[in-house]
């Protein structure tokens, strides 16, 4: 039985093609009121993940329809002492049958991330490729001294793809109809660790030991990142899983070669995470699930550090720490069955331009596919059709990604089954 069919992941032999099939977002930030050093910023990259974008001169974007910002205050904008790293995370979630399903996780948002009160577009069950689109920037300064530098971002959509409104925001956006500015502040003052009450998902980042990041609006509150996040059409795996046996087949369906993979299980029992090497386009290999022997506390610390070291084989060390701290609830700690690779960056479905170069741009795209096992469907339908099942209790039984299970009950041929998932679905999607 195939545990999943995944497409490919716009890999097409020229950019204009790949671009139409895919939500493309540009950036243009100016940068105002400091006085920064020409010395590079310490952000180190690698190969494979490092994009140097030396044509970007100062008052000028590198993408069409994207006017440069002007600096303020008379002064020239500089962002000499400025390294720049984005990571963006593509995560999909598909049925065993590969249909696409809600990639929107339920998650534990800290009180400063802001949610859109417009809300998440709610994409129907019968799209073929949706994705959620993670964007994460962290900043490093060269200088020693103080740090207190404005940057204007301007998020734009240039391609024919749908996309819905951004899900959450730390700074504040503001949102128009085809525009969202994003003001950044960045300092080497304030910038405290997070208390253990925030999500790691979003505390994790602090392990970069990068600039503090401020919402211009506010002067008290600095945080370890810059972070939104929307849901795209047109984008999805580059790898597929199917079982044959006690084993999967993990094939490489892209034009593409991909370098390195992690085929992560994780249940009640403990977690499993298996590396996967090099697969050339069409090549697949053979892996099994674990996890081994050993207590769960254990078993999830070995995953911690092998999730660390895929990172870093690409990446340095405290990118490759900060990584795997922000990404250990929805790669390891979650339950569930899934892929995650890394992509090349001009495969990066978020371009960042500036009207000032910065001393370094560094790009890393993960690819995440959830895969839904046919033995956790048939337990979403148990619980589906449960009549004292309400909302509340859907979402506390099956996890984080409820509203993808409910999509897949909603598909069900059973009458009875689709109208129940249908109403948790609408009752979830109002709160």
């Amino acid at each position: 039985m195939a545990l999943a069919v995944v497409a490919e992941l716009f890999y097409t032999p020229m950019h204009q093609s790949r671009w139409a099939a895919l939500t493309y977002c540009a950036f243009s930030l100016s940068v105002s009121g400091c006085s920064a050093s020409d010395a590079a910023g310490g952000a180190a990259g690698s190969a494979g993940a490092m994009n140097q974008n030396p044509e970007n001169h100062a008052g000028a974007s590198n993408n069409p329809g994207v006017e440069a910002d002007a600096g303020t205050g008379g002064e020239a904008p500089t962002t000499a002492s400025i390294a720049v790293v984005q990571v963006e995370t593509v995560t999909t979630v598909q049925s065993s049958a590969g249909s696409f399903l809600s990639p929107t996780p339920e998650q534990l948002v800290p009180s400063y991330v802001e949610r859109s009160v417009e809300g998440a577009s709610a994409a129907t069950a019968e799209a073929e490729e949706r994705a959620k689109i993670d964007l994460a920037l962290l900043f490093r300064g060269a200088d020693a001294g103080s740090v207190n530098q404005r940057f204007d971002a301007r998020l734009v959509s240039a391609g024919a793809a749908p996309w819905s409104t951004i899900d959450h925001y730390f700074p504040h956006v503001e949102l128009s109809a085809s525009v969202v500015s994003w003001p950044l502040v960045l300092s080497n003052v304030g910038s405290a660790d997070l208390d253990e009450s925030i999500s790691p998902e979003w505390r994790g980042w602090q392990d970069f030991r990068g600039l503090g990041v401020r919402d211009a609006r506010l002067t008290g509150l600095s945080v370890p990142v810059a972070t939104l996040d929307f849901e795209a059409s047109g984008l999805s795996s580059p790898l597929v899983l199917t079982v044959e046996g006690d084993s999967l087949l993990v094939t490489n369906r892209s034009a593409h070669a991909v370098a390195r993979a992690l085929l992560v299980y994780s249940h009640p029992g403990g977690i499993g995470v298996t590396a996967i090497g090099a697969l050339d386009p069409g090549e697949r290999t053979i892996t099994l699930l674990g996890p081994k022997e050993h207590p769960p506390d254990t078993l999830l610390q070995l995953a911690r550090t092998q999730l660390t070291e895929f990172f870093a084989a690409s990446v340095d060390s405290d990118l490759a720490s900060a990584m795997a701290a922000a990404k250990s609830i929805p790669f390891l700690e979650t339950q569930g069955l899934r892929l995650i690779t890394l992509l090349s960056d001009d495969l990066e479905p978020v371009a960042v331009s500036f009207s000032a170069s910065p001393a370094s741009q560094q790009r890393v795209v993960v690819s995440h596919s959830e895969i839904l096992k046919p033995e956790e469907e048939a337990r979403v339908l148990n619980v589906v059709t449960d009549p004292s099942v309400d909302a509340a209790g859907a979402l506390s039984t099956l996890g984080r990604f409820t509203q993808a299970k409910l999509e897949f009950a909603e598909q069900s041929t059973n009458p009875s089954v689709s109208a129940k998932a249908t109403s948790l679905l609408t009752e979830l999607r109002a709160r």
